[in-house]
């Protein structure tokens, strides 16, 4: 049975394909050098699986990092807890403040939030940022609600 057959029977999200890995090697029915082996079947079996749907932006979406206002990027995709920019430089790990101003989209004038990197895919030639995937770790409820009814427009 692969890892993917065994999150799907057991319905394990990959936090808890993690915690289940980690407690069979507490209890030693499976050796560290057992889960190495695993690593890249595991990360092949989940790339690309998600917890939450993401959601393509059809027009362009700008936003800012609130660190420097003058830096800004494009968002191409988002999800409950998540934004996928393009145009900020980040290194994974980062944790930003974010501005997006919706504007004439009617889920409210300005959304700020602090998020995590947790991803970066870099050009080939510049090595430059051409994508970064953001965690949002902070958010008021009131910029939460917005944030939750623009995803739904």
């Amino acid at each position: 049975m692969n890892v993917s057959d065994i999150m799907t029977k057991y319905r394990l999200t990959i936090k808890g394909l993690r915690t289940a890995f980690q407690q069979l090697v507490q209890g030693s029915a499976l050796s560290k050098e057992e889960l190495n082996d695993l690593k890249s079947l595991r990360d092949a079996a989940v790339k690309g699986l998600r917890q939450l749907q993401r959601y393509p932006i059809k027009s362009p979406i700008k936003i800012f990092d609130g660190g420097d206002p003058f830096k800004g990027g494009v968002v191409k995709d988002i999800s409950e807890k998540g934004v996928c920019i393009q145009g900020i430089e980040a290194q994974v790990g980062d944790v930003k403040n974010f501005i997006i101003r919706l504007g004439s989209l009617g889920a409210g004038s300005t959304i700020v939030f602090e998020a995590r990197c947790r991803w970066v895919k870099k050009g080939m030639t510049s090595g430059k940022t051409e994508l970064a995937g953001f965690e949002i770790t902070d958010i008021s409820s009131l910029d939460s609600g917005a944030f939750a009814r623009f995803i739904s427009t």
